[in-house]
């Protein structure tokens, strides 16, 4: 894979969007009329980026209708959904029953985004990095604390690995992403599943904190840009966070036993995985040859009734344009397009009255 070529196409895809949504908004205040129908959402970032694009191709055909969705993580937005803050929310993770109870009139969960997690680096020198199941994590477990530790270097032969400490960047924020990333690495080890186990926001290991060797960032865009400052830092983001220049992606070992490079074959082999093979174990650690190790799917919740009708018809709109024409752009920011299956179970959701349960 030509990182340094497909790196300068999707860092464009990504920042076009994210510059556009900024340079609308002014004109979109000042033409926000009392006619506008304006809709507010938080919640994760894992899918900000996509969500952003799709909601600026929207306003563009219907300039009458403004959405806001602020990325401030998972926990974030369920909270701020739950509380009556926001017309809707995005998490990585779906409501419990109990959070869900909370939400009068009931609520939809959509899975509107999939992609996958990657593991990002600044080491200068090595501009390609194979990680092994045992040396990932040893990285985050704070096991293996330099770069030239033999963990590492017996998937990277003649590959100049400095004698440098790693220094490990995760979320500073409740996140659905960092929920995936240790779930994974969960599945991988049982020793890491006793000492930190799948959580919003893992506690790491003393080993780490003792040395210092573990920074938080709030936020994907975060944690991409603390490893983009800091020389011989790892973290790991949303796949359409992984682009920014200074920063690279590591090859993972799948279950298979291959090392695979994030992209798009491999995503779609792993989701087509989970989808024909649901079970925890292979969501969380998919199954097949050329399969990425670690894909997520993201939601978004929206009430089953709101005061003004014509927000909930107005979401159902935009949600039809995202799993139609919209899917026509998730690639080109780093996402997976959605199968099938997935398109029609959403729009079945849709019609239906009733809270999803």
């Amino acid at each position: 894979m030509n990182h340094a070529r497909s790196s300068l196409a999707c860092l464009r895809h990504l920042l076009i969007p994210l510059l556009l949504a900024g340079l609308l908004a002014p004109a979109q205040a000042e033409e926000g009329g009392q006619d506008a129908l304006r809709l507010l959402g938080t919640g994760a970032s894992f899918p900000a980026p996509l969500y952003l694009r799709w909601f600026r191709d929207y306003y563009l055909a219907h300039p009458d209708v403004h959405m806001d969705y602020q990325s401030i993580g998972s926990a974030g937005g369920v909270k701020d959904f739950i509380g009556g803050r926001v017309d809707f929310a995005g998490t990585d993770l779906k409501l419990t029953e109990e959070e869900a109870a909370q939400v009068p009139g009931g609520v939809h969960q959509l899975p509107m985004a999939a992609g996958a997690i990657v593991v990002v680096y600044n080491l200068e020198g090595v501009p390609a990095l194979k990680l092994s199941r045992d040396a990932l994590v040893g990285i985050f477990s704070g096991a293996v604390a330099n770069w030239n530790d033999p963990a590492i270097a017996a998937t990277n032969p003649n590959v100049g690995l400095p004698d440098m400490p790693i220094v490990v960047v995760a979320r500073a924020d409740a996140s659905g992403t960092s929920y995936k990333f240790t779930r994974h690495l969960s599945a991988l080890s049982p020793d890491f599943a006793a000492a930190v186990g799948a959580n919003m926001k893992p506690d790491w290991p003393d080993t780490l904190k003792d040395r210092t060797a573990l920074v938080r960032s709030p936020g994907n865009g975060g944690v991409a840009a603390t490893v983009r400052a800091v020389p011989g830092s790892i973290g790991y983001v949303q796949y359409a966070w992984g682009f920014l220049p200074g920063i690279q992606m590591a090859a993972l070992e799948n279950r298979a036993g291959n090392m695979i490079d994030p992209g798009n074959a491999a995503f779609d082999a792993a989701l087509s995985s989970v989808m024909a093979n649901p079970s925890a174990p292979k969501a969380t650690d998919p199954i097949g040859a050329e399969a990425y190790p670690i894909v997520a799917l993201s939601w978004l919740m929206l009430r089953t009734e709101y005061e003004d009708p014509s927000k909930l018809q107005t979401l159902k709109d935009v949600i039809d344009y995202a799993m139609g024409p919209g899917q026509a752009v998730t690639e080109q920011i780093g996402y997976v397009r959605l199968p099938d299956s997935v398109i029609e179970y959403v729009q079945n959701q849709l019609k239906s009255p009733a809270a999803e349960p």
